[in-house]
């Protein structure tokens, strides 16, 4: 050890042999779960409605549930509803094991793992096989090409696009893979340093990069089998119809190069079958991503994406097209490909000296008609079959708090056009945010309008430990009122949300908008149940805290807050599945509190649920000062109930009592044999200062006096 006074450094040196090793990859996959037999019952509730002047009203209400029977890295899931309007459905019950790159799934299941841009994903009673990263520990090297470098000693690398720092991590000395994760999707020349723990400069060179989710990891096969008897959602019907038919699908991709990759997809039923072929090549400027498809019955289609970048813009456009089948199948039927289509769009964006300026050109087939005795389109507004939008934003006015936008835009629907600009400003501080806004309306029937609004919202941020926020808008024109509200909930038994929008037009009426929804869980496994949380997440953890009763604790994992729990009860942290956690306790109340950190690592695959438990006692912090006289008493050992410390050389004392501070009471102080009454005292939540504790005031037994 060398210490340097004069700039207040330790510099500590230790043995090679002494230094914890990094153990090598053995396996990229998770570990097996930490859970044995589980069950996640996640609800969810939602509801619609309108209210108007009139008469006019309705309403909706839905129920959604999953349900996951876990052994471990398998298990029975299940997907349900219950509505007003389709009454009770199961739309998935599949057994599914999702383990070491690999899942399979049977049962009612819904292929996810489908490489096809365009056969859509029907509701199948068969079988599923598929490669998978969700248990992969390595995806955060995988995301793109490879980023390997050699650091001889332990440092930092810095990885820089477009001379901006992107990622920056510190390593071990050797042949180390960086994280890619975090940097941004596309293909570019990177530029890599290296640094040692002083700082020294080590090395710097470029790289070419390429991250996108159309290529697979590199060296990987993805790859997915799908086949079993169609089906089909049928009101009131619990489970879904099978179909006189069957459905067969497989797909595989390959990453070919850093930057390019080649996929190709099979399908059949009784009436079709295709093949689809297509790649994805990426660059630094450009990106191109071509498939087509080959059908019976003489149907064909492409797709074709192309986006170029440049330092002055960047411009994209798609075409896709399926060819329409010359005879239409009965509803009844299984379609393997939709009705025929035809949809382009095109886009162009350039930030500018003096803002940013945005280009949108979009085109479809005319939509297919539509009839329903509940439910009538206004074809005057939903028919347009070319879009065309220009926007134009640019940034006046920006300090600490305050930010200034005004905003131009003109839009075109088949030649219905209108033109709007807007001046808004932001202000926010705290827990604050306040906006206000003028907007004028331009159409092309001379219709002009002019509406001035205001948004307040506000959250709680550490003042309760449930998240809540809340919004209120306003918005006033000439012939209209708007008045909304919005509140978002995340507490310990779940998380809701509200919406209200009431309008007064002075043409018709005053109308009542109102949404909504609530979320819980109901988590079980062999310790116990419980239910709440914040998220609805398909694995959980459940806190259970002895001791501290009624007072809020918050749960980090990884350390990131998930959720908070309650003393003297069980509480629930849902958690991601297909991760591997480090479960830990925060107080969040004011004092002091004495408790184990298990520091256990836990593994979770979907519907596990494990235990952590922690017996929190609170501390209260008593001081003092002992005298005899006026004399301070150095080196004696006080006692109080229990508890015992010994004083400093100016006679002060300091120790920690198990207590509730609610009720904060204090056993009498013993010195020897003799025990000393205190005449003054001060207390705070959490601590007691019990003043000067003289010794002559102490009543000992008649054969000592101390």
């Amino acid at each position: 050890m060398i210490y340097d006074p004069e700039r207040f450094r330790v510099d500590l040196f230790f043995s090679g042999d002494l230094l914890q090793q990094q153990p090598a990859i053995a396996s990229p996959f998770l570990p097996e779960s930490s859970s044995d037999i589980a069950i996640v019952q996640n609800l969810t509730a939602t509801w619609t409605g309108l209210k108007s002047d009139d008469g006019e009203s309705n309403g909706s209400a839905s129920i959604f549930g999953q349900s996951i029977l876990s052994f471990g890295e398998s298990g029975l899931h299940s997907q349900w509803s219950a509505s007003d309007e389709n009454g009770n459905q199961i739309y998935q019950l599949h057994w599914t094991k999702d383990f070491e790159g690999r899942a399979y799934s049977a049962g009612l299941i819904q292929p996810q793992g489908t490489i096809s841009s365009f056969v859509p994903s029907p509701y199948l009673y068969g079988v599923e096989y598929r490669s998978s990263l969700n248990s992969r520990t390595d995806n955060s090297y995988a995301q793109g090409a490879p980023l390997e470098i050699n650091m001889p000693v332990y440092g930092r690398v810095e990885i820089y696009k477009d001379n901006r720092l992107v990622h920056s991590e510190l390593l071990e000395a050797g042949n180390q893979l960086l994280n890619t994760s975090g940097l941004p999707s596309g293909a570019y020349e990177v530029e890599i340093r290296t640094y040692d723990e002083s700082g020294r400069p080590l090395a710097q060179f470029t790289q070419f990069f390429a991250k996108d989710s159309l290529l697979p990891a590199p060296g990987e096969w993805q790859w997915s089998v799908q086949a079993g008897l169609p089906a089909r959602l049928l009101q009131n019907e619990l489970l879904p119809e099978q179909v006189d038919d069957y459905f067969l699908q497989a797909g595989t991709a390959r990453r070919l190069f850093d930057n390019t990759g080649l996929f190709a997809s099979i399908a059949g039923s009784k009436d079709s079958q295709l093949m689809e072929l297509g790649g994805r090549w990426i660059s630094e400027h450009l990106e191109i991503s071509p498939s087509t498809l080959y059908a019976s019955n003489d149907r064909s289609g492409h797709r074709l994406y192309a986006l170029l970048k440049t330092p002055f813009f960047t411009m994209g456009a798609s075409e896709s097209r399926l060819r329409s089948r010359e005879r239409t199948l009965p509803t009844d039927k299984f379609a393997l490909l939709g009705q025929g289509y035809l949809q382009r769009s095109a886009n162009l964006s350039s930030v500018l000296p003096v803002g940013r300026i945005s280009l949108r050109y979009s085109e479809r087939d005319r939509p297919l008609a539509f009839e329903s005795e509940d439910f009538t389109l206004d074809n005057q507004i939903s028919g347009a079959t070319r879009l065309m939008s220009l926007e134009f934003q640019h940034n006046f006015f920006r300090n600490r708090f305050w930010i200034g936008d005004l905003t131009f835009a003109h839009s075109d629907a088949d030649g219905e056009q209108l033109t709007t600009a807007s001046l808004e400003f932001r202000y926010r501080k705290d827990k604050w945010s306040h906006s206000a806004r003028l907007r004028g309306d331009s159409e092309r029937r001379d219709a002009q309008s002019t509406r001035f609004g205001v948004d307040s919202s506000w959250n709680d941020g550490d003042r309760w430990a449930a998240e809540v926020q809340q919004q209120i808008s306003g918005e006033v024109s000439a012939t209209d009122r708007y008045l909304g509200s919005r509140t978002r909930v995340a507490g310990h038994r779940g998380y809701i949300s509200t919406d209200f929008d009431y309008r007064d037009i002075s043409a018709t009426g005053r109308t009542l908008n109102y949404v909504g929804s609530l979320s819980t869980n109901l988590v079980a496994n062999g310790d116990g149940i419980a239910w709440g949380g914040e998220r609805l997440l398909d694995s959980a953890v459940m806190v259970d805290i002895n001791g501290a009763e009624d007072q809020n604790f918050e749960i980090v994992v990884n350390g990131i807050r998930r959720g908070y729990a309650k003393g003297g009860s069980r509480s629930v942290v849902n958690l991601p599945s297909f991760q591997s956690y480090d479960v830990s306790l925060r107080p969040l109340e004011n004092g002091f509190y004495d408790f184990r950190e298990t520091g256990k690592a836990i593994t979770l695959y979907p519907g596990n649920v494990t235990v952590t438990d922690y017996d929190v006692k609170p501390l209260i912090l008593v001081t003092g000062r002992i005298i005899r006289g006026n004399t301070a008493v150095a080196n004696k050992k006080i006692s109080i109930g229990q508890n015992s410390a010994i004083t400093d050389e100016f006679g002060i004392f300091q120790m920690e009592m198990y207590g509730d501070p609610r009720r904060l009471t204090t056993p009498a102080v013993l010195f020897g044999e003799c025990q000393v009454p205190v005449n003054e005292q001060e207390s705070g939540t959490h601590w007691l200062n019990m003043g000067d504790i003289d010794l002559d005031s102490a009543q000992c037994p008649a054969t000592d006096r101390g």
